[in-house]
């Protein structure tokens, strides 16, 4: 390839990068709609968010990772 004019391994890496920046916001949207279904208090829900949206991709995957659960009330 290199008597075509192509740096193979660029090229491998671009195709990485575009390959994170397509799934950033599916996993993203993913994860939203996922949180939507929990059963988690509205500062929690918010929290998972704005982690979900700041960090990308990183955020998203936390999210699958880590399975929030709901906090149970205080038992009286």
């Amino acid at each position: 390839m290199d008597s075509l004019g192509i740096n193979f391994p660029f090229l491998a890496i671009q195709l990485l990068n575009l390959a994170l920046f397509c799934a950033w916001p599916v996993f993203s949207i993913a994860a939203i709609f996922a949180l939507r279904k929990k059963k988690l208090s509205g500062t929690q829900q918010a929290l998972w968010v704005l982690i979900i949206l700041v960090i990308p991709l990183l955020g998203a995957l936390s999210f699958w990772v880590l399975q929030p659960a709901p906090q149970n009330g205080p038992s009286n």
